[in-house]
């Protein structure tokens, strides 16, 4: 499977939502999976093993835009 952004310009715009959702599930403050992690309390530990749902969320708030959008359309 290949990432690549279908439509023109938006891969900046994704990379913004996507760091806004993480922020809102409380994952905002990680810089990288790969630092050194021995002085991070274990609930942190456990938000960053869980941000692969940071796309699903992703995923979900976009659809739900996607109905708003489209039921308001249809008054």
């Amino acid at each position: 499977m290949t990432k690549r952004t279908l439509v023109p310009g938006a891969a900046g715009k994704l990379e913004k939502f996507k760091m806004e959702v993480a922020e809102d599930m409380g994952l905002g403050n990680i810089e990288s999976k790969n630092e050194y992690m021995g002085d991070v309390p274990s609930g942190v530990v456990n938000k960053i093993k869980n941000s692969g749902n940071v796309g699903g969320e992703m995923v979900r708030r976009m659809v739900e835009a996607a109905e708003k959008n489209m039921a308001d359309n249809n008054k």
